[in-house]
């Protein structure tokens, strides 16, 4: 019971996030389909980055595919409505599968500094939270950690501004913890 309410606690907590620093965190190996589908559009949106990423790690793509992500989550959310009380990872998988390649791709190794600065406040949130899945499967890590995301996104945004030519992954490997 308590695990359900610090998910829920996550889901409703969320939306408030940006005003307030929150020590929010959620294991996104137990939520739920119809968590994920009562989610808020903002929230559910950061949350389906942060997966992308790290099944992107799981299934070892190094690409970011803004148009295949989009697609993508209509897929897991067709699939979730249908298996409520699965977990998302689970709908992760059977919507998608490993085999899925994107027809154009953006090799995250590549993306500069600079190039990430300049994207529009909702790609600069999807690479962010994307960046952050992918490195916390890296580390074996399945729990979102709000609090550690945002202070790793400012030390590297610092970083960033001040070195708009490095790439993005250099910029987390040297700034973040």
């Amino acid at each position: 019971m308590r695990c359900r309410f610090s998910i829920l606690t996550f889901v409703l907590i969320v939306p408030t996030f940006a005003s307030e620093a929150l020590a929010t965190t959620a294991d996104i190996r137990s939520i739920t389909c119809s968590e994920y589908l009562a989610m808020p559009a903002a929230p559910s949106s950061k949350f389906s980055a942060w997966m992308t990423g790290w099944f992107s790690y799981e299934s070892r793509r190094t690409f970011v595919d803004f148009d295949l992500h989009r697609a993508n989550v209509i897929s897991v959310r067709g699939w979730c409505q249908s298996n409520p009380n699965a977990s998302v990872m689970a709908g992760l998988e059977k919507s998608i599968g490993v085999t899925a390649v994107p027809a154009a791709t953006l090799d995250f190794n590549k993306i500069t500094c600079g190039t990430w600065l300049a994207y529009g406040p909702a790609d600069q949130d999807f690479v962010r939270y994307f960046m952050s899945g992918y490195y916390n499967a890296a580390a074996s890590n399945s729990v979102l950690d709000y609090e550690r995301l945002q202070r790793n996104s400012s030390a590297v945004v610092a970083y960033c501004k001040k070195n708009k030519s490095r790439t993005l992954p250099t910029a987390i490997q040297n700034r973040a913890i």
